[in-house]
Parts: C-alpha cells; sequence; structure tokens
C-alpha cells in the first residue's frame, strides 16, 4: 500500500545521477531530462506495473 509519507523515488545528484522509481523498477541516469519533465518512461512504466498488479518492483 501506498500511503502518505511512503517513498515512490528517489533523485540522487551528488557523486553519481540517478532517478529511479521504486515501485516499477524503473530507472534513468538521465536526471537533467527528467527534471526538466521529460518523464514519459516512467509513466509507460507505471501503467505497465498497474497493469500488472504488481505491489513491488522485480
Amino acid at each position: 500500500e501506498i500511503a502518505f509519507g511512503s517513498q515512490i523515488r528517489n533523485y540522487v545528484l551528488h557523486p553519481y545521477q540517478m532517478v529511479k522509481d521504486l515501485r516499477t523498477g524503473m530507472e534513468s541516469g538521465a536526471t537533467g531530462p527528467v527534471l526538466d519533465g521529460e518523464i514519459d518512461d516512467f509513466v509507460e512504466a507505471a501503467v505497465r506495473w498497474r497493469r500488472t498488479g504488481d505491489n513491488v518492483a522485480d
């Protein structure tokens, strides 16, 4: 269950760069574009995750 205060996504900018969605397992080293709003890959991963009914990322 995802409740208030649950961690959904990590943004690491130092010492390396990575964005990782903890629900879907989707991750990207391209933090700049993600922070600029290019999140299509994360949205698509979330849709696939919801369709499969998985509660935890692989």
